[in-house]
């Protein structure tokens, strides 16, 4: 079986595996790409949904700044919303195992929309990202946090 899953690991909720991607390509990430990525929720366990739906709830232009310094190194801040469950917009994303020519990647969500078809079925997340680093680079969230959290 062709793993196409999708692990995005959070702060505080742990990590979500969500069963693929939409669309017939899969996206091209590089450090500073603002990239939108839609995903099936279908399969999703209700515990998942709800912590996607406070992203989605609590993200937007006010409460995250991005953008890339005259180096073209990334940088991010972020004002968490009180009423939200998270305490960081700052998501690991790793992709499964048959997508191997994509890598792991660290990402700011700052913005994302819950849809359905005409008719309530095939429930998908599209999750708005700013791609900030690659896994690789920097295998624990603290040391990303240190090189690119602005403190504006």
């Amino acid at each position: 079986m062709t793993d196409i899953s999708w692990q995005i690991e959070t702060d505080t909720s742990g990590t979500i595996t969500v069963p693929g991607a939409v669309g017939d390509s899969y996206p091209s990430l590089s450090v500073g790409d603002d990239v939108t990525i839609t995903f099936l929720a279908g399969a999703l366990t209700s515990e998942d949904v709800d912590t996607l739906r406070e992203f989605v709830r609590y993200t937007n232009d006010s409460t995250s700044n991005t953008g890339l310094d005259i180096r073209g190194t990334p940088w991010y801040h972020e004002s968490i919303h009180p009423q939200s469950d998270f305490t960081s917009q700052l998501v690991r994303l790793e992709p499964g195992g048959s997508l191997s020519e994509i890598d792991s990647w660290w990402c700011l969500i700052t913005g994302g929309v819950f849809s359905t078809n005409s008719v309530g079925n095939n429930p998908q997340i599209g999750l708005e990202l700013f791609v900030i680093a690659e896994y690789s680079d920097y295998s624990e969230r603290k040391f990303v946090e240190s090189e690119f959290e602005a403190g504006l």
